[in-house]
């Protein structure tokens, strides 16, 4: 735990100390004199290498004027609890011209750890891939590494729906009807109103609401309306197509 505690100081002095779309040179050269500064490249993908302790990223390189970018290359190089962390960065001396370099060109960096990579999660600018076959998949935002579930009834999809709400933190959906098209669940405002030990004093009631939603696609569930009543409630004034057969038998949440 200690090791991993000092590489993510680490790994934060070198972005923290960077003005913004930034990184300070680390690779243990001299301060460049000729207006020269390290900026972060952006991988946009990343390829198995010629050997299994290797991998070829492509860049996005500032371009379109001399002194755009020059030297892309790795920095800050390690390895913590069975992941490969690298910081990718080029060097520039127009990036803070406003219109200086207003194109990107791609670019290779080779990547070499000491040991095979294998099937190692690899962190890159602060954004984790994942080996799919030859090549590596950037992970989802929500859902991290792991594939996102093609059933759109699964939980992680459930609670991914609660996240985009305004409740608290900690309530959790408790879905009642699901086809994978439309879904309905009851979703309590706030489960924990007076805290983990209640208050003296507080009313520990819990407001609950059911919520009907619709899938929309990769954006997942959207709400279409909310009830406290039984059955329907407003539903299928504000969406005629949603089916009476999941919700008509409804008790009141």
């Amino acid at each position: 735990m200690r090791r991993f505690a000092t590489a993510l100081l680490c790994l934060a002095v070198l972005v923290g100390c960077a003005r913004p779309g930034q990184l300070p040179a680390s690779d243990g050269g001299p301060a460049p004199d000729t207006g020269w500064t390290t900026y972060q490249a952006d991988v946009t993908a990343v390829r198995v290498g010629a050997d299994p302790r290797s991998l070829t990223l492509t860049v996005a390189l500032l371009a379109d004027a001399d002194g755009c970018s020059r030297n892309p290359r790795i920095t800050y190089l390690t390895e913590e609890n069975n992941r490969v962390y690298a910081n990718v960065v080029q060097d520039s001396r127009l990036s803070g011209v406003v219109g200086g370099c207003p194109t990107h060109t791609p670019g290779e960096v080779t990547l070499t750890t000491p040991g095979p990579i294998a099937d190692r999660i690899v962190v890159l600018n602060q954004e984790p891939w994942k080996r799919d076959g030859a090549e590596y998949r950037r992970c989802d935002a929500t859902f991290g590494c792991d594939p996102m579930p093609t059933d759109h009834c699964d939980p992680a999809w459930i609670s991914v729906a609660v996240r985009g709400m305004d409740v608290s933190r900690h309530s959790v959906g408790s879905p009642e009807r699901c086809d994978g098209t439309w879904l309905v669940m009851t979703v309590p405002f706030d489960p924990v109103p007076c805290g983990a030990e209640a208050r003296p004093g507080c009313d520990a009631s819990v407001t609950v609401r059911r919520y009907f939603l619709r899938w929309a696609g990769e954006r997942g569930w959207a709400t279409i309306a909310t009830s406290t009543e039984a059955g329907c409630g407003r539903v299928r004034t504000a969406e005629p197509a949603f089916p009476r057969k999941l919700c008509a038998d409804l008790p009141t949440p």
